[in-house]
């Protein structure tokens, strides 16, 4: 186990010690991406960026943000498959990870493409309401999500899986995975024979 591995765990331990009563027993609905990005955050365009996207070949088109998903928050770890765009996002990056596990939009989201639209992402639920988790990472495969997660009862962050059932994730469980290997995002060949990480 790394040393961050090591301090997320000792994190995890002091909040759930000291704040699980004051989680709330219902998902939160009145707040939103949008609302929790701090005032300071700006967004970061192709004309902005750092490290902006080149084409090496003329078989693409130029890079465009997502209207529906580019915030002046951090999305991260993107996944399309099919017509769903999975990616995780936290309103700021450099908030401590105690305050993402209980700001109540830190997590998992999905944005669906309909005739070349994508539509507002929603949140992907993938715990108990009222139990904390800390998810991200997800990759999907037909109705199967992986996806890591630091989340009570388990120490440091592990690999879980989902199935997709009547339209939700559910039925998620920590997932076998060789403990050998550290945990970050990761892609499945479509015949499953080999794992990128």
């Amino acid at each position: 186990m790394n040393q961050n591995h090591v301090v997320l765990t000792f994190t995890l331990i002091t909040i759930l010690m000291c704040c699980c009563a004051n989680q709330p027993t219902e998902r939160e609905t009145e707040k939103t991406r949008e609302d929790s990005i701090p005032a300071h955050a700006t967004k970061v365009t192709p004309a902005t960026d750092v490290y902006p996207p080149l084409l090496h070949s003329d078989e693409w088109e130029e890079p465009v943000p997502i209207k529906a998903i580019n915030t002046a928050g951090a999305e991260d770890s993107p996944f399309v498959y099919e017509n769903d765009f999975y990616f995780f996002f936290t309103p700021d990056p450099n908030i401590p990870v105690e305050t993402q596990l209980l700001d109540g939009v830190t997590g998992i989201y999905v944005s669906h493409t309909i005739n070349g639209v994508w539509t507002p992402p929603e949140r992907v639920f993938l715990q108990e309401p009222g139990n904390l988790s800390l998810d991200g990472c997800a990759f999907v495969r037909e109705d199967k999500m992986w996806f890591c997660s630091a989340r009570e009862g388990y120490t440091g962050v592990n690999w879980f899986t989902a199935e997709f059932r009547d339209g939700k994730w559910t039925d998620w469980k920590k997932a076998d995975f060789d403990p050998d290997y550290e945990v970050g995002e990761l892609h499945i060949t479509a015949d499953g024979s080999e794992l990128y990480f």
